[in-house]
């Protein structure tokens, strides 16, 4: 008996941008190199200089669409996926630069495991000149402070081998890719073909559309989104997103719009807390890990003397301890608007 063919696949590329017309022009030039471009791209544009129809008319084998929106990342990729006509869609930041076959290697996964709904390469971002997709704990007193406070690891351990240190390791080997006590993504490994993980940054992943209508992005969160992603993982209706270790694309960083590293790590707390609240995927994260782990934080930034982390990882302890998180309250609000009233 023939095996039946796999659904075809349309993929709907999904950008959200804001006055960052240099990157997003490197992405469509990417995007053009392509083997196997998207059967449409949406441009979810609320910056003042949005790309004009003659600009992205030299991309001659793309077929383009412009959206305006109010300025929220999470508001643009909402309004692009709703406006998407793909089966899938590919959720792309405007700072990446994608390889020539990365696409076409993601569609063939998903073909060849019909299970996955969520598939993203590696991604490559340039610290001290190096491109790299993981940062690996190769240092004993870190690996045990991540232990220890239930921190995010985001590599491969490869420090001491110590009989304390073997059964640390032990622990996250047993463990795999999950999510800490306190919320916190560890993922350690990145071995083989692909691998699995609860949660990976999805900005330049493929996923099925109807997904995403199941868990869309949180709008309450910041305009830059941090953390976005995050919450929309936790929402598929299958856990876990395939990630191809022979994939990978550019991540630039660029820094027009970025907000500060402080602002980065409060947000992000922020993001955690509510988060933890509101998907059932976070029902075994307590909140009195959520706060050990800030404290361990709180600590580290003492012991380097920084005055500015000083005062963001105290005001995200200080908030979450006190339940005073403002996307709670803004959601609240947001409920309180669109019930019916007697």
């Amino acid at each position: 008996m023939t095996p039946p063919n796999p659904p075809e696949i349309q993929i709907s590329a999904v950008i959200p941008t804001c006055d960052r017309k240099a990157a997003l022009m490197v992405l469509l030039a990417s995007f053009d190199r392509s083997s196997h471009p998207p059967s449409e791209i949406i441009i979810v544009d609320s910056g003042d200089d949005p790309l004009s129809p003659e600009e992205y008319a030299t991309f001659s084998r793309l077929s383009i669409r412009c959206i305006h929106s109010e300025r929220s990342v999470c508001v643009q990729r909402n309004l692009g996926i709703r406006a998407s006509r793909g089966s899938h869609v590919f959720l792309c930041d405007d700072d990446m630069e994608v390889t020539s076959n990365y696409l076409e290697k993601l569609e063939d996964h998903m073909k060849a495991h019909p299970e996955a709904g969520a598939v993203s390469g590696l991604v490559l971002q340039k610290e001290k000149g190096v491109w790299q997709a993981s940062y690996p704990v190769r240092s004993a007193t870190e690996l045990i402070r991540k232990f220890i406070f239930q921190l995010s690891i985001w590599g491969e351990i490869e420090c001491g081998d110590s009989l304390f240190l073997k059964n640390i390791k032990n622990y996250y080997r047993r463990k795999g890719n999950h999510i800490s006590k306190a919320g916190w993504p560890v993922i350690t490994a990145f071995s083989g073909d692909y691998f699995i993980s609860p949660v990976y940054g999805l900005g330049a992943s493929l996923v099925k559309k109807e997904w995403l209508l199941h868990s869309p992005y949180e709008e309450v969160l910041d305009r830059n989104g941090i953390g976005d992603n995050y919450g929309v993982a936790m929402g598929f209706p299958v856990p876990g997103i395939h990630v191809l270790t022979e994939a990978f694309v550019y991540h630039h960083q660029e820094i027009i719009n970025r907000p500060n590293q402080p602002l980065l790590y409060l947000r992000r707390v922020l993001a955690l807390d509510y988060f933890i609240h509101s998907k059932k995927a976070l029902r075994h994260v307590k909140k009195r890990w959520l706060l050990w782990s800030l404290t361990g934080n709180f600590l580290m930034a003492l012991l380097a003397r920084n005055g500015s982390m000083i005062r963001s990882t105290f005001t995200g302890l200080r908030t979450v301890a006190l339940g005073r998180n403002p996307y709670a309250q803004a959601a609240k609000d947001r409920r309180r608007i669109t019930e019916p009233t007697l």
